[in-house]
């Protein structure tokens, strides 16, 4: 095939693509140049950016692409023809993408312990300032499809949207994604139209903590008021459940397998379990046993966190008498 061309085309654009760069570079004068409705064709050489056309059919003249002649004139001389330029066309459909993030987000304002946080949704756009986007966005890469420029939008709506959830915490969004969504929407808004791009809007399809969900699901005891607590927005209602969780892992063996479940999943759910500097060498002992008015207080301390576990109603009255017995078999054999 030539790489000269007479005809200057984007032919057959699918749905979803947003750019198109013309396959030859050799540029006839007088060659004719088409651009559909909804679309602008652009003119670049050695990556600068010169005349653009809107829709319409267009003969190539001197006169048509006032910028580019002056640049050969002072390169190749006037009338050289074939001319090297790069045509790029840019569709201004609107267009729709999806997206998907998965990001550590704080629990809440007075929880500062990581958790999980996904979200998904879609988001709907056109390019508003062609110029702009080909300079923000396209730039001068050599290899350049609608894929690749479809990749660079979603990720970067997915960056800044997690820049701004992290303003937030989990509770919040998770009870509150009405209010938080058209805070969201105006901030991308703005970073897009710096790129040339309207962003037209976003919806966010679901918004899930992971770990706390798999929690409810493994453990209902604990997983469904913790859940609960966190929809309505009650943190101090988290961090109590949280509280007595973290005390029941210390009290032992538990007559259940959901409760074991919800406690070893504990220390995941707010992100790695804590560090603790290395206890100083002492020299090799015989150990001894603790004295008996010690062990009576731990006793106590243990049986007085199951009667407040069991009037929350974190645990049944048969969980709380199981464990008790538990306890008290054991300090009796000790």
């Amino acid at each position: 095939m030539s790489s000269k061309t007479n005809v200057i085309e984007w032919k057959n654009p699918g749905p979803d693509d947003i750019i198109y760069v013309h396959p030859f570079e050799d540029i006839r004068w007088g060659s004719q140049l088409i651009v559909h409705e909804f679309e602008t064709a652009l003119f670049l050489r050695d990556g600068k950016l010169y005349d653009s056309f809107l829709p319409g059919s267009h003969q190539l003249t001197t006169q048509n692409l006032p910028l580019l002649t002056r640049v050969l004139r002072v390169v190749a001389g006037y009338g050289e023809t074939p001319f090297k330029a790069k045509v790029i066309f840019v569709s201004l459909k609107q267009l729709r993408g999806k997206f998907g993030l998965n990001m550590r987000i704080k629990i809440g304002q007075k929880a500062s312990w990581p958790t999980e946080l996904q979200a998904n949704g879609d988001y709907w756009f056109r390019i508003e300032d062609p110029v702009l986007f080909l300079t923000q966005v396209v730039g001068g890469a050599k290899q350049l499809t609608s894929e690749d420029v479809s990749v660079f939008i979603r990720d970067f709506l997915i960056q800044q949207t997690m820049q701004n959830f992290a303003e937030y915490d989990a509770i919040t969004i998770y009870n509150k994604l009405n209010e938080v969504t058209p805070k969201i929407r105006s901030y991308l808004g703005e970073e897009f139209r710096q790129r040339g791009i309207q962003l037209l809007n976003i919806q966010f399809g679901g918004v899930g903590l992971p770990l706390f969900e798999k929690m409810e699901k493994e453990d209902p005891t604990y997983g469904l008021p913790l859940i609960a607590a966190i929809q309505s927005g009650n943190e101090e209602k988290v961090l109590e459940i949280t509280k007595i969780v973290e005390s029941m892992r210390g009290i032992g063996k538990s007559p259940g397998a959901g409760f074991a479940a919800g406690v070893m999943a504990m220390p995941y759910v707010f992100g790695a379990p804590p560090s603790y500097p290395p206890a100083a060498q002492q020299p090799t002992q015989a150990p001894q046993a603790p004295p008996p008015q010690a062990e009576k207080v731990d006793l106590m301390a243990k049986l007085k966190e199951l009667k407040e576990a069991l009037d929350s109603g974190l645990i049944t009255k048969e969980e709380h008498d199981a464990m008790k017995a538990d306890l008290l078999d054991k300090w009796k054999k000790g």
